[in-house]
């Protein structure tokens, strides 16, 4: 038994709506420079808050660290 038949040719062999991905293609790095420099800025910022309340809490005796194996 052959197939005698040729299978159809498409143009397009995508999915529905692929021409618009270079489009949303190139705006995905830029989503994600911007949340990595949101997320920086947000380290630089926090941490040096957070640092600084644990010095406060362990020079009152109440040192965070002992509780941790300590």
């Amino acid at each position: 038994m052959t197939n005698i038949a040729k299978p159809p040719e498409f143009s397009d062999r995508g999915l529905f709506g692929a021409h618009d991905l270079p489009r949303v293609a190139a705006l995905k790095p830029a989503f994600l420079l911007a949340f990595l420099v949101a997320y920086a800025l947000g380290f630089l910022i926090l941490y040096p808050l957070a640092q600084t309340s644990v010095s406060k809490s362990a020079a009152e005796g109440n040192d965070p660290m002992a509780f941790v194996g300590g």
